[in-house]
């Protein structure tokens, strides 16, 4: 944790976001804070907290999280963060004074970028993700060049393959993989 000389406190932005500015320009809206609490099996009674906020970059959501607001690192939209984490994220109903700067890092610690607080302001209008349905039906869309109608299916009505033995077992619990072929069938 870095020093209190160091880091500062944001004015709390009550029903605004939080404007962040780095280098060269970089910049981010911080929308909400959050925390998920990961249960621990080997420590049940302490749960591993992490501290998630929102952001909006370049007209996209996406996230920055870690056991605290002192060192954070860039992660995916809040869905995929949870369903990394494998706890909800309970957001908070306003957003509180943060700390000046932000510091993201890489994995390995190693700081990738400082961004120092600009303003309460507005944040900018997010795209649109594209609806679930349309991804699956590109997903399952052949690939051949040739039209739906030369391979005798609508378009998205691709058959999906019966399930191998391997994905119809048990699912691994979230952060644990196992690489292809560790299990023999």
């Amino acid at each position: 944790m870095l020093p209190a000389a160091i880091v500062a406190n944001t004015p709390a932005c009550a029903g605004q976001a939080a404007r962040y500015e780095g280098e060269k320009g970089f910049g981010l809206f911080v929308t909400r804070i959050g925390q998920a609490e990961v249960a621990n099996p080997l420590r049940p009674l302490t749960p591993e907290v992490t501290r998630v906020l929102q952001v909006t970059i370049a007209g996209k959501v996406a996230t920055a999280y870690g056991p605290d607001l002192a060192a954070l690192r860039r992660g995916g939209p809040p869905g995929a963060i949870e369903a990394q984490l494998g706890s909800p994220i309970r957001w908070e109903a306003s957003l509180p004074e943060l700390p000046d700067p932000l510091t993201i890092v890489s994995e390995a610690g190693e700081t990738l970028a400082t961004l120092g607080f600009r303003e309460c302001a507005e944040a900018p209008a997010v795209k649109a993700p594209p609806p679930e349905a349309a991804k699956r039906d590109r997903k399952r869309a052949p690939r051949t060049g040739a039209k739906p109608s030369e391979t005798g299916q609508a378009a998205g009505t691709a058959k999906a393959a019966p399930a191998s033995k391997a994905q119809t077992g048990t699912k691994a619990p979230p952060g644990f993989s196992l690489p292809q072929g560790a299990i023999t069938e």
